[in-house]
């Protein structure tokens, strides 16, 4: 999985959010005043602790709804990233309520989901099932017949999170791979979330031995959850309707090791969630390993688009998903000036 919590975590804590010049920087990179890392530490603790000790998923939804709106006043460089996405896709098409509603959606679904790293059903008599309603199974069910292992290709939309967690509780062997932030504050909370949850998980970018751990698993036919729909500067396919850098991984994986990619989200309704798990992707292979990952990883995205769309409200508009890379602004600007 792509970071959780880059977009979750850290808004909940903003005091010095600052990362180190660079993408992906390690946890260890972040500098901090010492006096304000305590004091973040000391509020993400409380902050668990109150999501901790909801006793049910109305409670907890409620309580989200509240760090919602105490976010919101805080959030004018999110909102303008919102409206500013909203434009590139929809256009002029998109009534000026709705882009309001899907903003206010975007600090709801981000409260969700960092509440849902922490709050653990079986800590309140419940399980992963009793929570959610689940559609497609028997994907997963045909994808792992064919003993090869299978890559849940999701985007962070809805409850996300709460796919590996469903599947590990029904006894499935998995693994998910996600990119821990650079802050030690959320760096640390998000692991130990991993932790308690009982999720094997592998930081990217991947050691060597953690590279080999994601292949054996899918050797002994487990799966390997990745969110997949990050900006990434792999290759460039359309999103949306725009041309978008995306990570080819997962295709990479594919055509490794024969896994099956099983597209897979969840969506919230209500209090509840429902998790629904698609047909294997099914892409002729053509010979051309860079052609063959620049086809699956454009199919992907044109499946990811369509959730989005079913489900505007529930995506990461907040993300610069559409940022060019450096190159492509360096040429940009060289042109002007001709």
């Amino acid at each position: 999985m792509s970071p959780p919590c880059t977009g979750i975590i850290a808004p909940f804590f903003v005091p010095g959010w600052r990362p180190v010049r660079g993408v992906a920087s390690p946890p260890g990179s972040f500098r901090l005043n010492p006096v304000l890392l305590s004091a973040q530490r000391l509020s993400f603790a409380a902050l668990v602790a109150l999501i901790r000790a909801m006793p049910n998923p109305r409670a907890l939804r409620y309580l989200c709804l509240l760090m919602a709106a105490s976010m919101r006043p805080f959030g004018a460089s999110w909102r303008r990233l919102v409206q500013r996405n909203l434009r590139l896709v929809y256009g002029d098409t998109l009534p000026a309520p709705q882009q309001r509603a899907i903003a206010r959606g975007v600090f709801e679904h981000s409260a969700r989901g960092f509440a849902e790293l922490f709050w653990l059903p079986q800590e309140h008599g419940m399980t992963v099932a009793d929570w959610c309603d689940v559609e497609g199974l028997e994907h997963i069910d045909a994808a792992l017949a064919a003993g090869k292992g299978v890559l849940l290709a999701t985007a962070h939309i809805g409850g996300w999170t709460l796919l590996p967690r469903y599947l590990q509780e029904r006894g499935q062997n998995t693994g998910s791979l996600l990119r821990l932030p650079s802050n030690p504050v959320a760096s640390a909370g998000e692991a130990q979330a991993c932790e308690r949850m009982g999720l094997t998980f592998y930081n990217t970018p991947l050691s060597r031995e953690h590279a080999h751990a994601c292949l054996r698993l899918l050797r002994n036919n487990g799966v390997l959850f990745i969110v997949a729909d990050r900006r990434s500067a792999d290759v460039k396919v359309d999103f949306l309707g725009q041309p978008a850098w995306c990570a080819t991984g997962t295709a990479s994986l594919h055509l490794r090791t024969g896994a099956a990619i099983v597209p897979a989200y969840a969506r919230r309704e209500g209090d509840r969630h429902r998790l629904v798990f698609e047909p294997a992707l099914q892409v002729a292979a053509s010979g051309d390993r860079k052609a063959d990952e620049r086809a699956i990883t454009a199919e992907l995205h044109r499946i990811f688009g369509t959730w989005v769309r079913r489900h505007p409200e529930q995506w990461m508009w907040n993300h610069n998903r559409w940022r060019p890379r450096r190159s492509e602004m360096r040429e940009h600007g060289n042109e002007h000036r001709q």
